[in-house]
């Protein structure tokens, strides 16, 4: 018995070190008309970027549906999707935020992109929104990046790979470029399904001007203030690989910036003339069902 027990966890061991050596190739796999829907949660707690009251410190809370709608797909080009909002609730500070959902649409409006089928994202078009800054990890101006967080690599993937992708968060000249990276950590089970990993974590030093009216410039001699500071955070994402969607995904991000006038006399720069903010950001995001609509009948009605 003790052989027959020996014999079977070292079977147990070598199919472990057998599936962590395998390889794997991970593929958004959308399809015409199909629908996803993910319940997310996103928490701000600092000075929030509230439009008519940025600066205001304390905790927002964002309950959200989101939706994610395929429009076509293409096999060189990728899938057309749409994305937005289909329900959405705030709290701040604990009390109910009076923002409906079509109030929200205007900070946080549907947009579509173009998805390959590797996770790389382009031709986004949106409403541009209201909001005039960038958060840490989440573009409310395009929640394509939020449900195809990750880019994967053309190549097969062993446990322990890394690899680095850019994303754009934003958009015009002020938009951010994010260097990535990313990890695959293997599968793991969740709600009963045997799910990819990834784990992913950036780390942005930041840098902005503003003009004499406080608006942004790249001009940096003529510029009257600077801004400086960094974002980072990680992200947990664990991707369905037979579906080929996002499965759920958790994120904790940080920015810390400071801004201050630009003496160009060489003066010293007081206390009061600077403005320092801090801002943390945690979501989560839970694939709630997937539809695929029947194509035949849609073009028979």
């Amino acid at each position: 018995m003790r052989t027959l027990v020996s014999s079977l966890f070292g079977l147990a061991i070598a199919l472990a070190v057998a599936q962590d050596a395998a390889e794997t190739t991970f593929q958004y796999k959308f399809k015409e008309q199909q629908q996803e829907k993910y319940q997310t949660t996103v928490e701000l707690n600092g000075n929030l970027p509230i439009p008519g009251a940025a600066g205001m410190a304390g905790v927002l809370k964002l309950n959200m549906t989101v939706f994610l709608k395929v429009d076509r797909v293409d096999t060189e080009k990728g899938a057309t999707v749409q994305t937005g909002l289909e329900a959405f609730e705030a709290e701040f500070n604990g009390q109910p935020f009076p923002v409906g959902l079509d109030m929200a649409k205007n900070v946080i409006p549907d947009s579509s992109a173009t998805v390959h089928p590797a996770g790389k994202i382009g031709g986004i078009k949106g409403g541009g929104g209201l909001m005039g800054f960038q958060l840490p990890g989440f573009d409310p101006r395009n929640l394509a990046t939020m449900l195809v967080p990750t880019e994967f690599p053309d190549k097969p993937l062993k446990v322990g790979d890394k690899w680095q992708f850019v994303r754009v968060f934003g958009e015009g000249e002020n938009a951010l470029q994010i260097p990535i990276t990313a990890t695959f950590a293997g599968f793991e089970e969740v709600d009963g399904k045997k799910l990819l990993k990834v784990t992913q974590e950036f780390d942005l030093p930041i840098e902005s001007y503003q003009d004499a009216f406080y608006q942004p410039t790249k001009d940096k001699e003529s510029a009257a203030r600077v801004t400086k500071g960094t974002m980072k955070g990680t992200m947990t994402l664990w991707y369905h690989p037979e579906d080929g969607v996002l499965y759920k995904g958790v994120l904790s991000a940080s920015m810390n910036q400071t801004t201050e006038p630009i003496k160009k006399d060489g003066s010293e720069i007081k206390d009061y003339e600077r403005e320092s903010s801090q801002l943390t950001l945690s979501a989560t995001i839970v694939r709630k069902e997937t539809t695929t609509a029947n194509v035949e009948q849609g073009a028979s009605t």
